[in-house]
């Protein structure tokens, strides 16, 4: 292995895979930078701290990446390679200038389609059937770098925001793992981005408001979509924020009208009517900012109730749009 140095950036639990693996097969970084506790709230935030301590890694906590103290850092431990796994600036050219290697990151979409932000709950929202993780070096523009390497995998019909998660992590360590000697000995492959080029946009809380007038299609890949690590989809009942942790659709329950509350088992189980008669019943809620419940443990929801109506300005679409097939298998591994 080369005696060139790297280091690690991550603020996110999607870069915690490759931190272990690294370090159990003896090539830890020589630096790990993570986000600062005040930036808990972020979706996905994990604290290195600890595992940087068990480990005996170096550590800096940094809001922003180019931050005076990040460059004097990575010129105290000599780092010639900055490898970024769940970041949310762009690294600016003047700090990757100054390391020997630059940089590369770890992207959870098939780049150049699924640059910007939200990768994870877009590619569940556009009901891809594949994606990939993407290695590539950095350069001053977002994700538009040139690819060192990309893995593809199946993206199941019924997959959620929280199992796509787990995987991609740890697709991204292994692809991060195969080529690191490549990378810190200046043999790893690069090639350009070609084809078409999609730029997803960020998501805030407030874009996951469920309209239920919706097909229960929709519904249901918003909930999953919005599943942990992120902030859910969520209605109003009663004037109460209820968040929708998980569930099922159901086609053989009989639905009300859209919004209404109907019996879905004989054990108080209930499921909201979606807009095309189908029924989305509920295996988890919050209501407000509470702590996750069972359904029926919630005595409010009664059948014949109705879920609020949001007003339009509250909705924003999430129905996929065309994405061309950027997929080398064949034809038809992304569905839009």
């Amino acid at each position: 292995m080369s005696d060139r140095r790297y280091c690690y950036v991550s603020g996110l639990r999607l870069g915690v895979p490759a931190v272990e693996e690294l370090c159990a097969q003896g090539r830890p970084p020589s630096l790990v930078v993570s986000y600062p506790a005040e930036l808990a709230h972020r979706c996905g935030y994990f604290d290195y701290e600890p595992l940087t301590r068990r480990h005996g890694l170096a550590h800096l906590r940094a809001a922003d990446i180019n931050s005076d103290e990040v460059r004097d850092a990575l010129a105290t431990h000599s780092i010639d390679l900055m490898v970024v796994a769940g970041w949310s600036q762009v690294v600016h050219e003047q700090l990757l200038s100054a390391l020997a290697l630059g940089g590369v990151g770890l992207h959870p979409s098939p780049l150049p389609v699924g640059r910007g932000r939200a990768p994870i709950p877009w590619t569940i929202l556009r009901d891809m059937r594949s994606s990939a993780v993407t290695l590539f070096h950095l350069d001053p523009g977002s994700e538009s770098g040139d690819i060192v390497d990309q893995l593809w995998f199946d993206v199941a019909p019924d997959v959620t925001a929280t199992a796509l998660y787990e995987r991609v992590s740890w697709l991204q360590a292994e692809l991060l793992i195969r080529h690191l000697d490549g990378l810190l000995d200046g043999t790893a492959p690069r090639r350009p981005q070609t084809g078409h080029v999609s730029v997803w946009p960020r998501r805030r809380p407030c874009d996951g408001h469920l309209d239920f007038a919706a097909s229960g299609a929709d519904v249901d890949r918003m909930v999953r979509a919005l599943a942990d690590p992120y902030p859910g989809a969520f209605a109003r009942f009663g004037g109460a924020h209820i968040t929708l942790c998980g569930g099922t659709l159901h086609r053989e329950i009989a639905g009300g009208a859209p919004g209404q509350i109907v019996a879905a088992g004989s054990r108080r189980e209930w499921g909201v009517t979606c807009g095309d008669g189908t029924v989305f019943v509920p295996d988890a809620l919050r209501v407000d900012e509470g702590v996750r419940a069972e359904p029926t443990s919630l005595a409010m929801f009664r059948p014949g109730a109705f879920f609020d109506v949001p007003s339009p300005h509250m909705l924003t679409s999430a129905r996929p749009g065309h994405i061309p097939d950027p997929s080398p298998h064949g034809d038809s591994l992304l569905r839009a």
